[in-house]
């Protein structure tokens, strides 16, 4: 009994020390999960967007590959898993249906201009300092509900200076492209 006691306490600080790293909860809400999702955000939109994209980094800590195979919010009426690849000098946004393999011990970064979850159809604002849920499915570790952070609207992570404009410019232009289908 006491050493149940001592593991519950080490694994709430572990949990609690985790989330001040930008851990996701959903490694403190569920021990038993190989993935890992580590700061997860997207960008500002205002009330008449349509479509916004997450970026997280997925950590597997198990000893076999994963794969994420989908997402799903109420922020939007649908979300997919997205990356941007350039063609022929134009850099192009198109859905991942055979989701992203995540292989063991390794990480995937979705960041601008890569993989991203892509929401659309967006129900509302995502105002800058406010949060959302999101549930991320996996193939072998099942479902993972993370918190997504709304960063402000020209958020660009860790990337050069000269890079983000270029991808800023896609982004644009994935934005319009989405809006254009709805029509």
């Amino acid at each position: 009994m006491m050493n149940f006691t001592k593991l519950a306490v080490i694994s709430a600080l572990f949990g609690m020390a985790m989330s001040g790293l930008g851990v996701s909860n959903a490694l403190a809400d569920g021990m038993h999960k190989s993935i890992m999702v580590e700061n997860a955000w997207t960008r500002a939109r205002g009330a008449t967007a349509k479509v916004a994209g997450a970026f997280m980094t997925l950590h597997n800590t198990a000893k076999e590959d994963d794969r994420f195979i989908s997402a799903s919010s109420s922020i939007a009426d649908r979300v997919e898993i997205h990356t941007t690849k350039m063609t022929d000098g134009v850099m192009k946004m198109i859905q991942v249906k055979e989701g992203v393999i995540v292989k063991a011990g390794k990480h995937v970064e979705f960041k601008p201009g890569s993989y991203h979850v892509m929401f659309l159809g967006l129900k509302g604002k995502l105002a800058e300092g406010t949060t959302f849920p999101v549930t991320l499915t996996f193939e072998k570790s099942g479902n993972i509900e993370v918190t997504v952070a709304v960063k402000s609207a020209g958020a660009m992570g860790n990337m050069s200076h000269g890079k983000d404009m270029m991808k800023q410019d896609a982004m644009k232009k994935h934005d319009s492209m989405e809006m254009k289908k709805k029509q």
